[in-house]
This record gives structure tokens, C-alpha cells and sequence, in this order.
């Protein structure tokens, strides 16, 4: 395997002069900001954080932070105004375009000869007790990993990314739920290589698994299945964004590399199947499986994902609540901002009556209630019991109501994907969704129905 990790770094790592490139190119962006700044009077350092500067980036992902920090004397509107207005000043002025982007405060991004550099403004803060925002600890992540990560280490953490990349658990934002890159690091500082992660994580690691590098003892704080105490904040728990679906997707895919180690968990699986397979799998499963679609505004992913997830979810509550039982359910937003959810039903159709149990025969207070609520209430061996008319008998039709203006309150949906619906939207079953599906939704419909297929490989 030796042979293979080396072959892989191969194709994975930046080679020194694309490091040095990029590094060249860093500095002089930063230094239009310095130069700038120094003849407008303004107190600013400028930094390379991220994976660039920690020598944990993958080729053609190296991730060119710019950190501007201001002195905590500056109120938290002038930090903004000097970030942004310095940040769109070096893009412009380095020849690229500038677009203004939102985290824990705004920041600007550009895109300067090709490649995306995010310019950031943050304070300057010597330790985790004068944080004044999430942003200002990046600089200290910089630091605590660039003094204790070796080079040999660095390469370590390029393995576990794309090994990570490729079992689709990596990545913090909210649509993967995965590991962030700086739990990456940790997870090497801990164990020094990606074979004794693998090996840690597939025989050791469990629910509420604590790593500690600073020995802090602050565990007891957080409720995740993964805790990792950040090093240079012993109130924070870097893993806080890892799901329990990706904590434990990562423990099977380490089990299933040690049981066979192939060099395919490196590579993005390949997805080879007909439409007419993918309808035949659906038929033959006997159920009900309707997607709904509907357009959603251009907003980062860590804002629309969430607000599409509350409206799978609500509508999954609703559907239990009329008895039509879901086996499963999974959404995605494609390339042209149109969201999908895609649920699986039990059956489709219910009958037009169904029983309703009522209160035990010797409550009386509450019998006479039921009684009058439901006249051709009968008794049912201890308790009264009515049949009704069901609300609904369709699947589609319940859905279809329920998205109507004067129903949708009824269930809870984010304010920009509720205006959204009320536009448009279509519902139609999963055989003709498929008929009409771009070529890179077939990979979201096969995980769907294949959901190991990227944590289980063989050459």
C-alpha cells in the first residue's frame, strides 16, 4: 500500500512550483492591500490562511484565503467598511471581479487570473479570549497547524481528504455535513497518518468519540457523536457540523478499506446505468415515489440547503400525520437552481374510511364528548370508535393541497423556498421524473437507491 499512497499523492499534491506560483501570486495581492492601506492611514495585516498556507490543499482546490485583521480598537462597521472596501480595491486592481459574499460578517471574493481568493476581514486577536467573531480564531487555526503539522503529516492529511472527497464525507457546509478540513488536520495531529486513522476510526471510534489534542477536559460541553476540541479554543468542538450519518458513513467506508484496500477509494465512483434500469429498480420496490420540484434564488448553499431540508421534512411530518408512511426521502438542487425532493412512499392510495380510536367507555366526561363530535360512534371492546371519512386518499393530491397559499402555514418552509412553491412547482412520479432528468441527476437518483455505493469499493 506504501506504493500506492505514494502514487496517489502524485496526483493529488500540488508540485512545488504550483505551490511557489501561488504563493508568489498571494503576496502580491497582498501587498496592493498593504501598500493601499499605508496611504489611507488604515492599521491592517494581511495573512494566507487555509489549507494553502498549511500545505493540506488538493490540486486544483488549493484554497487562497486572504485574511486583512484590524486592531480591536476598530468598531465592528469600520472593520466592515476598510475589509470590503480594500478587498474590491486589490481584485479591481489586480485586474479580476469582485462580488461581495456573507458569513459571519461580509467579506469579497474574486476571481483574479482564474483562480477564487476570498479576502477577509477579521481582528487581531492573540488568543480565543477576545474573539469577537468566528472568523478572527482562522488566523490562530493557521498558526496552531503551520507550527505542529510536519511535512510528512501535511501529505497525511492530503490522503484522508480525497479518501474522504471520494466516500462523499468531507466537507463542512451544510449540504455534505462532513468533515471540515481542519478536523482533517487534527485527525492527523492525533494520529500522524491516514493508515492509523483509518485504523483508529474502524475498530476504536464510537458514538460520542472525544479527541482532545490540548488535553483541555471541556468534552463534557458538547453532544455530537464526533468531539474535537479545537486546540486554540477549548470552547468550541471543531466536529460540531459533522452529521451522525457522515460520522458513521466515514467508520463503514475505513472498515470496508481495511477489508479491502483498493486505490478506488481515492477516485469519484462512476456512475454507468440506462434510465430504463433506474425505473426498473423503482417498479420493481413496489411503492410510491413522487419528486417534487420547484425553482430557488441564487443563495449560498449553507442558506437554501437548510430551507429545503425543512420543507422534505415538514412535508414527510404532514404525510405521517395522514397515514401515508414514508420509507425515505432525499432532495438536491442542481446546476440550474432547481430543487428536487424525491419521496418514497409505502403505498400511494388509502382507503376512503379509516377507524378512529376514542376514549376509554368509563371516561365519561370524555365520552360524552366523542359522542358528540362522532354521533355513529360505536363501542370497541373498552373504548369508542368512529369511522371517518379520511382527508386524504392520495398521495398527490395531499401534497398538492397542502402547497396551496391558503394551506402551505399549515407546514413549516424557509421564507425564500415558500415563495418560491407558491410560484410554481410540479410533482409527478419518479418514472417520469427520470424520462426527463438531466445526465447529472443520475448520480443522485443511484445513490438514492445504492446509498453504499461510494463507502464500498473493489478494483
Amino acid at each position: 500500500m506504501i506504493f500506492i499512497y505514494d502514487e496517489i499523492l502524485k496526483s493529488i499534491k500540488l508540485s512545488d512550483n504550483q505551490r511557489n506560483n501561488l504563493l508568489e501570486f498571494s503576496n502580491n495581492l497582498m501587498k496592493i492591500i498593504l501598500d493601499y492601506a499605508k496611504s489611507r492611514d488604515i492599521d491592517v495585516e494581511c495573512k494566507l490562511v487555509g489549507s494553502l498556507a498549511k500545505k493540506t490543499s488538493l490540486i486544483n482546490k488549493a484554497d487562497i484565503d486572504i485574511f486583512m485583521s484590524f486592531p480591536l480598537s476598530y468598531d465592528e462597521e469600520l472593520l466592515k467598511e476598510y475589509g470590503l472596501m480594500l478587498g474590491e480595491y486589490c481584485i479591481e486592481k489586480a485586474g479580476g471581479i469582485a462580488e461581495k459574499r456573507y458569513a459571519s460578517h461580509p467579506y469579497m471574493t474574486g476571481i483574479i487570473n482564474d483562480e477564487e481568493i476570498d479576502f477577509v476581514p477579521c481582528y487581531r486577536i492573540k488568543d480565543s479570549s477576545q474573539l469577537k467573531s468566528a472568523v478572527d480564531r482562522t488566523i490562530l487555526h493557521t498558526d496552531y497547524v503551520t507550527s505542529h503539522l510536519t511535512d510528512k503529516e501535511a501529505d497525511e492529511v492530503l490522503l484522508l481528504k480525497k479518501f474522504m472527497s471520494s466516500v462523499n464525507t468531507y466537507g463542512a457546509n451544510y449540504k455534505v455535513s462532513g468533515f471540515s478540513g481542519y478536523l482533517c488536520e487534527l485527525l492527523i495531529l492525533e494520529y500522524h497518518s491516514f493508515k492509523n486513522v483509518i485504523e483508529a476510526a474502524s475498530t476504536k471510534w464510537h458514538d460520542k468519540f472525544i479527541i482532545d489534542l490540548e488535553d483541555y477536559g471541556t468534552s463534557h460541553k458538547f453532544n455530537t457523536s464526533l468531539i474535537a476540541i479545537d486546540p486554540v479554543d477549548k470552547n468550541r468542538n471543531v466536529a460540531a457540523a459533522l452529521s451522525t450519518q457522515k460520522f458513521f458513513e466515514f467508520i463503514t467506508a475505513a472498515r470496508n478499506f481495511i477489508e479491502n484496500p483498493s486505490k478506488e477509494y481515492f477516485n469519484n465512483p462512476q456512475v454507468n446505468i440506462e434510465k430504463d434500469e433506474l425505473k426498473e429498480e423503482f417498479i420493481k420496490r413496489n411503492t410510491t415515489t413522487v419528486v417534487l420540484s420547484f425553482d430557488v434564488p441564487s443563495l449560498p448553499t449553507d442558506v437554501i440547503y437548510p430551507q429545503v431540508n425543512k420543507t422534505m421534512t415538514s412535508i414527510i411530518n404532514y404525510s405521517n400525520h395522514y397515514h401515508f408512511n414514508i420509507i425515505d426521502g432525499k432532495y438536491y438542487i442542481d446546476s440550474e437552481n432547481t430543487a428536487h425532493i424525491l419521496l418514497e412512499y409505502e403505498i400511494g392510495q388509502l382507503p376512503n374510511i379509516e377507524v378512529h380510536k376514542g376514549p376509554l367507555i368509563q371516561d365519561s366526561k370524555n365520552s360524552m364528548k366523542f359522542k358528540q363530535k362522532y354521533p355513529h360512534a360505536y363501542v370497541d371492546n373498552k373504548r369508542w370508535a368512529s369511522i371517518n371519512q379520511r382527508m386524504y386518499t392520495n398521495v398527490y393530491d395531499m401534497i398538492r393541497n397542502i402547497l396551496k397559499e391558503e394551506n402551505i402555514n399549515q407546514i413549516k418552509l424557509g421564507k425564500d423556498v415558500k415563495e418560491e412553491i407558491l410560484n410554481k412547482f410540479s410533482l409527478v412520479d419518479i418514472c417520469d421524473y427520470v424520462d426527463c432528468m438531466q445526465n447529472e441527476e443520475y448520480e443522485e437518483i443511484y445513490e438514492y437507491l445504492n446509498p453504499n455505493y461510494r463507502i464500498y469499493r473493489k478494483d
